[in-house]
């Protein structure tokens, strides 16, 4: 199936010439403004979801086995829905030397420290805290050029 993108939808079925961005989200007002704006903003990528850890490392895994490219940007939400489920994925991905060099943004509505601390430590590009008006995403999306180019600096 080298002529059809992987997803874990299987609805979703695009030519193999696009980048994506994986948004892991598991709240669905989130999820679906952040789709919509990345079409609206970055119009040159393809958003593709997960709804969970677990669908986002299916999605991955279907990529590679099918030899399509990989996301160019993971935007993932630490709570999903309970934080050790993000932590646990960030580590899955990061541990993987395939998966390594995507660049991981962690969204969150956490005002924790902490959290934005071990997000770098475990090899996040960024945290990013949700932000609560429609143009505080819109500048969000913004910055994605910026991550893009952190993570071409670690490969």
């Amino acid at each position: 199936m080298k002529n059809e993108a992987c997803s874990f939808q299987s609805t979703a079925a695009y030519s193999i010439n696009f980048e994506s961005i994986l948004v892991v989200e598991d709240n669905l007002n989130d999820h679906l403004l952040l789709h919509y704006l990345l079409r609206q903003h970055l119009q040159e990528v393809v958003p593709v979801g997960a709804t969970s850890a677990a669908q986002a490392m299916t999605y991955l895994n279907n990529c590679y086995a099918q030899q399509n490219p990989l996301p160019i940007l993971i935007l993932l939400d630490l709570y999903l829905p309970r934080r050790a489920d993000g932590w646990k994925l960030l580590r899955q991905i990061r541990s993987n030397p395939i998966y390594r060099s995507i660049p991981i943004a962690i969204f969150s509505n956490s005002t924790d420290l902490n959290d934005a601390e071990q997000a770098y430590a475990r090899g996040a590009a960024s945290y990013i805290k949700k932000p609560v008006s429609l143009e505080g995403w819109q500048n969000i999306l913004l910055g994605i050029p910026r991550l893009l180019k952190v993570g071409e600096a670690a490969i």
